[in-house]
């Protein structure tokens, strides 16, 4: 399937479009703290399904994700070739995006990742080839759950609607290997930052 050009992501945006617009770039010193314990938690049901779109290729799955006291459910997750978002001028080599829906809202969840001179089995390159039993994706996630937050939409079309952003404070480690497979399947699929236009970014220091 032919996928998205991001080269030409200049023009996906549309009459109508939310003016709060993602990604963007986070300054930590511009963010407002709070701190909160154990705020969020977050599991993974059942097994990964591939799924091809134009947007990309996706994995669908199930899972929950809880926080401030609202239930999301999980519908899938994709790469990034490149981090979308950038934090105090850093982006990083991956970013992982577990996208929620509740009530006809939409949560993403990013997971930030860097590339480890160790070997990892993170299981990455495991979902192109194969269904995985969900568990394993908790591999991909931090130990500390502290996050910024902020209210913009998706990185590709439709880019209309108001997303709330989660983005983990701690990178997670992966291959080499890792990476090589992420370009292959999507090679700098990672949207230009937008403006940030104003809007308030949380920076949530989770106590466990």
């Amino acid at each position: 399937m032919k996928h998205l050009d991001y080269s030409q992501q200049e023009d996906w945006r549309e009459a109508g479009d939310t003016p709060l617009q993602s990604p963007i770039a986070i300054n930590s010193e511009h963010t407002q703290p709070v701190i909160k314990s154990s705020d969020l938690v977050i599991a993974f049901n059942g097994q990964t399904q591939y799924d091809d779109r134009i947007v990309g290729e996706q994995f669908l799955v199930s899972g929950e994700l809880m926080i401030t006291g609202e239930l999301w459910s999980l519908e899938r997750f994709h790469f990034h070739d490149g981090a979308e978002h950038t934090v105090d001028g850093i982006r990083h080599d991956v970013e992982i995006h577990f996208v929620y829906r509740r009530e006809g809202r939409i949560l993403v969840l990013a997971v930030f990742g860097d590339v480890s001179d160790e070997p990892i089995d993170t299981h990455i390159q495991d979902v192109f080839s194969d269904t995985i039993d969900a568990k394993i994706l908790a591999n991909w996630l931090p130990k500390s759950h502290s996050y910024y937050s902020y209210i913009g939409s998706l990185t590709t079309p439709p880019l209309g609607q108001d997303v709330t952003w989660v983005i983990l404070k701690e990178t997670i480690p992966v291959g080499k290997d890792d990476l090589s497979v992420i370009h292959e399947h999507y090679p700098n699929n990672y949207r230009n930052v937008q403006d940030i236009a104003g809007r308030d970014v949380l920076s949530v220091c989770v106590t466990e």
